[in-house]
C-alpha cells in the first residue's frame, strides 16, 4: 500500500509539473507579445494586434496552436492559428493542446476600453508528453511491483499453510507412533489379566444361584470389563492403522450383510434401518474391510443417537464425474446441538455416556487411507447426518 500511494503521489505531481510547464509557457509568450504591444495607438488597436499574432505565430509556430485576443465579452479582436479562419468560439484544453489565458497588463495610460482584454494562447502539450510517459509508466511499474508483491505473499502464505500442515502432521504421526507402542504395552499388560478377571467372575456367576444377591454386582464387573475389552480394541485399531487391502466389491451386498448383523441391536433399541430401495448393483473397488468398519461405527453411532420407534436412513449416491461414492446415513435424534463436528472425531471426545470416543475417529483415519472423507452436519428438521465420501478406485 505504501508504494502504491508512492507512485500515485509521484504520478500527481509529474502530472502537476507537466500543467505548470505549459502554463509558465504561456506566461512567457504572453510577457512577450504584452511588452511588443506598449507604446502609441497600439494597446487598443485590433489591427496592430493582428499583425503582431501574425507575426509571432510564426516564431512560436512550433510549439502554439493559436493565439488570440480576447475583449471582456468574449468576442475575438485577432486571430492566428492553424485554421485560415477566425473560429467564433475559441477551443478550450483538451488532451492535446492546453490553453493559457492571462489579462492584458494596465498601461501606464490606461485605455478603458481595453479593460477586461485578454491574450489566449493554445500550446501543443506534445512538447511535456515525455512527462506525462514518465509519470504513467512510473505508475504502471509501481502497479507491476505490487502485484508482484502480492503474488509472493500469497505464494509465502501457501507455503507457510503447508509447512504447518506438514508439522502438524508429522506431530500426529509421532503422537501415533508413540500411542500405538503405549497401546501395545498396555494390551500386553492388561488384557491377560483382564480375561482372567472376567473369565473367574463369570464362573462365581455359575456356581452361585441365579438368585443371589451378588449376581447384580458380578453381572457389573464382567460388563465392565467387556467395555475394557472394546476400549483395548479400538485403541489398537486406531493406533495400529492397517494398510487398506483393495480389492472390488458389491457396495450393496456389504450393506445388507451389515443389516442382517444389526438385527439385534435395532430390536434391542426398537429403531428402523432404511437402506436404498432397489438398490442398482454398485460394484466398488476399495477396502471391504475398512468400509465396513466405517459404516459399523457410523450405523452404531445413528441407532444410539435414534429414539425408540425412530429410523435411520442410509443412501448412496454415485458421482461419475469425480469418481467417488457418497453415502449418507441420518439418524432422528437430537442431532449434533452446538458441538463443534470436528471435534467428535478426536480420540476419546465422546457424547456417549459408555462410548469409548475412538470409533470415529478410527473411522475418518480408515476413510482418508482410502483418499476419502468422513464428515458430519445438522440436518434441518433434527438429527445428524454423517457423509462418507469414498473414491471408486
Amino acid at each position: 500500500m505504501a508504494i502504491l500511494g508512492t507512485a500515485i503521489f509521484n504520478t500527481t505531481t509529474l502530472l502537476k509539473l507537466r500543467k505548470s510547464y505549459l502554463s509558465n509557457r504561456g506566461h512567457e509568450i504572453a510577457a512577450v507579445l504584452d511588452g511588443q504591444a506598449r507604446g502609441p495607438g497600439r494597446r487598443n488597436n485590433p489591427i496592430f494586434w493582428q499583425s503582431l499574432l501574425d507575426s509571432s505565430y510564426t516564431t512560436y509556430a512550433g510549439s502554439v496552436a493559436f493565439l488570440a485576443l480576447v475583449d471582456q465579452s468574449g468576442n475575438i479582436l485577432a486571430y492566428k492559428g492553424l485554421s485560415t479562419q477566425v473560429p467564433k468560439v475559441l477551443p478550450k484544453t483538451t488532451s492535446s493542446v492546453y490553453v493559457f489565458r492571462e489579462p492584458l497588463a494596465h498601461p501606464r495610460n490606461p485605455h478603458p476600453e481595453v479593460t477586461g482584454w485578454r491574450l489566449e494562447i493554445g500550446l501543443f502539450s506534445s512538447d511535456t508528453d515525455f512527462i506525462r510517459r514518465q509519470a504513467f509508466l512510473q505508475l504502471v511499474i509501481s502497479s507491476l511491483a505490487v502485484m508482484a508483491l502480492v503474488v509472493l505473499s500469497i505464494s509465502l502464505i501457501r507455503m507457510l499453510n503447508r509447512f504447518l500442515e506438514m508439522k502438524l502432521r508429522e506431530g500426529a504421526e509421532a503422537q501415533l507412533k508413540s500411542l500405538g507402542m503405549m497401546a501395545a504395552s498396555l494390551a500386553h499388560e492388561i488384557r491377560n489379566p483382564l480375561g482372567a478377571i472376567k473369565g473367574l467372575t463369570q464362573l462365581a456367576q455359575e456356581d452361585l444361584p441365579s438368585d443371589h444377591t451378588t449376581q447384580v454386582q458380578l453381572r457389573t464387573v464382567v460388563s465392565e470389563a467387556e467395555r475394557l475389552e472394546r476400549l483395548i480394541t479400538d485403541l489398537l485399531d486406531f493406533a495400529r492403522a492397517k494398510e487398506p487391502q483393495i480389492s472390488q466389491f458389491e457396495l450393496s451386498e456389504l450393506l445388507s450383510n451389515l443389516k442382517s448383523m444389526l438385527e439385534p441391536r435395532l430390536q434391542g433399541s426398537k429403531v428402523a434401518l432404511h437402506l436404498p430401495s432397489n438398490m442398482a448393483p454398485t460394484p466398488v473397488r476399495s477396502d471391504p474391510a475398512g468400509v465396513r468398519q466405517i459404516l459399523l461405527n457410523v450405523l452404531m453411532n445413528a441407532i444410539d443417537a435414534t429414539p425408540e420407534g425412530g429410523a435411520v436412513e442410509l443412501a448412496a449416491t454415485r458421482n461419475e464425474s469425480e469418481k467417488s461414492i457418497v453415502i449418507q446415513v441420518d439418524d432422528s435424534g437430537k442431532g449434533l446441538g452446538q458441538n463443534n463436528p470436528d471435534e467428535l472425531f478426536q480420540p476419546f471426545v465422546t457424547t456417549k455416556a459408555r462410548g469409548t470416543g475412538l470409533g470415529l475417529a478410527i473411522s475418518r483415519q480408515i476413510a482418508e487411507k482410502l483418499g476419502g472423507s468422513l464428515n458430519l452436519e445438522n440436518l434441518p428438521e433434527g438429527g445428524a447426518r454423517c457423509s462418507i465420501t469414498l473414491p471408486i478406485l
